[in-house]
């Protein structure tokens, strides 16, 4: 899928997201591309396209190397009604 902030990112074939939080109070680190729908319809499509989701922690770290486990780690962590948001939280319980 072609989205330009991302192809600013990458390197070579990889993108690398170190979700470090700006203020050191904070706890949470967050990447926002800004609005837009998600459906069945483009989870099933951009996960076509990814090779592997490497999610780690830590202490922990979970690879997701086939279509079908990517395609459900993005189907699972996409919620709204009408303006469906991609929320994939991060902490040790989603390791377990």
């Amino acid at each position: 899928m072609k989205n330009d902030q991302l192809d600013e990112m990458k390197k070579g074939d990889s993108i690398v997201f170190n979700l470090i939080p700006h203020n050191p109070e904070e706890e949470d680190g967050y990447i926002y591309f800004g609005r837009g729908r998600w459906n069945d319809e483009n989870i099933s499509e951009i996960s076509k396209s990814i090779k592997s989701i490497e999610i780690e922690n830590d202490n922990y770290k979970m690879v997701y190397k086939s279509q079908p486990a990517i395609r459900n780690l993005l189907k699972e962590n996409y919620k709204g009604i009408i303006m469906k948001s991609l929320n994939i939280k991060i902490d040790d319980d989603f390791f377990k």
